[in-house]
């Protein structure tokens, strides 16, 4: 269970880190280019809406297995403290949960609705912005928190090598 919970934190860190990084590049591009061929700025969003309207339910997916994750290996471990990096790392992963689960069921749903009316209705486009400036906050805390709980366990003690000598001195004995 120890190595199932390694595994399903780091397929989670990896989504909620770099792929919510790579979506973010993506619409930030496509708004460029939308934007540089003439195309108004509230189209071009309510184009790309519909790529955080969907990816929102795999970072959901991502934080559920990061929430797995951390509690199988927690469960799993033999020593009964938790090393300071480790701490932190947890600590980030669960404010990370929270951060997507406040995206993912507070921001998404109201901004999915506004967005039929969108490029038509002033008050919507004033209230859909309001939302995209929450979630860009929110989502953007999400991927430096998955971030750092990706990272930080790197810095713990477990985490350093075992020189050859001391792999060959246990072998010995």
């Amino acid at each position: 269970m120890l190595k199932l919970g390694k595994v399903l934190r780091l397929i989670a860190l990896a989504i909620l880190s770099g792929g919510s990084a790579a979506i973010v590049f993506a619409a930030i591009t496509l708004v460029k280019v939308a934007v540089a061929d003439g195309i108004p700025t509230a189209e071009a969003a309510a184009r790309n809406a519909p790529l955080f309207i969907y990816y929102s339910k795999v970072v959901l997916g991502g934080a559920v297995l990061l929430g797995l994750g951390e509690f199988f290996e927690l469960s799993q471990r033999k020593e009964p403290s938790v090393e300071t990096f480790r701490k932190f790392a947890l600590f980030a992963s669960i404010v990370c949960i929270v951060c997507v689960g406040i995206f993912a069921f507070g921001i998404v749903p109201p901004m999915e609705k506004l967005l039929p009316d969108l490029r038509t209705v002033k008050e919507t486009h004033e209230q859909f912005q309001h939302l995209h400036k929450m979630s860009e906050g929110v989502f953007g805390a999400s991927i430096l928190l998955a971030f750092a709980s990706l990272v930080l366990p790197v810095f713990s003690k477990q985490a350093t090598p075992v020189s050859s000598t001391q792999t060959e001195s246990k072998v010995l004995l």
